[in-house]
């Protein structure tokens, strides 16, 4: 390896640092608000009896993370440009294997134990902690309340899970819509806008 490969190296090295430790600005408040808020209307929707499948929630779980996606990679160029697809890739490397782990537990659990399938609220629920708390180098450090939030609310549906007078849509959409507000909060208060800007 020669001088010029071997500071190319070094630079990339230290790009890949920088974007580890790198605050990631492109998530949006309002857009990650919006999925709160389908939950809770998915929730309601449920519970109401006009559908009681849990594939409306795979499919809410995607269109959500589309929409995530998406926004967080316009806003990602517009506001890191040159870092934007290091911290892009950083921020999805933490995320990608706890949404793995959220998406073969659901699929192992509809289709082995289909009896069991009240658990995975609050094993979602607990993925998603995981998740926060695996990114927290690139979020900002209050972010750690929704995590626990989200700790907290997946370890009690886990253990009302056995409760057949709880609806599973509430177990799911409660604590999602809720904790979703919680993470737009967060990153609203955390970003330093006034109301005025």
């Amino acid at each position: 390896m020669n001088d010029i490969d071997s500071a190319l190296s070094d630079i990339q090295r230290i790009r890949d640092r920088l974007a580890d430790g790198t605050r990631f600005e492109g998530f949006a408040p309002g857009i990650v608000a919006l999925t709160g808020v389908f939950a809770f209307a998915l929730s309601a929707w449920q519970v109401h009896g006009r559908s009681a499948s849990l594939l409306a929630w795979i499919i809410l779980a995607l269109v959500c993370a589309l929409m995530i996606g998406t926004e967080a990679i316009v806003r990602a160029r517009a506001v890191h440009r040159a870092m934007a697809d290091r911290l892009i890739n950083s921020t999805l490397q933490r995320f990608l294997p706890v949404g793995l782990a959220g998406a073969i537990v659901g699929f192992v659990i509809l289709l082995q134990f289909p009896e069991q399938v009240r658990l995975l609220p609050g094993l979602w629920q607990l993925l998603m902690a995981v998740g926060i708390c695996a990114a927290l180098g690139n979020l900002p450090a209050a972010m750690r309340w929704p995590a626990a939030f989200y700790f907290v609310a997946g370890t009690i549906s886990l253990a009302v899970s056995g409760d057949a007078l709880i609806d599973t849509a509430w177990l799911m959409g409660l604590p999602f819509g809720i904790g979703q507000f919680l993470v737009a909060a967060t990153l609203y208060v955390s970003s330093g806008r006034t109301p005025h800007d």
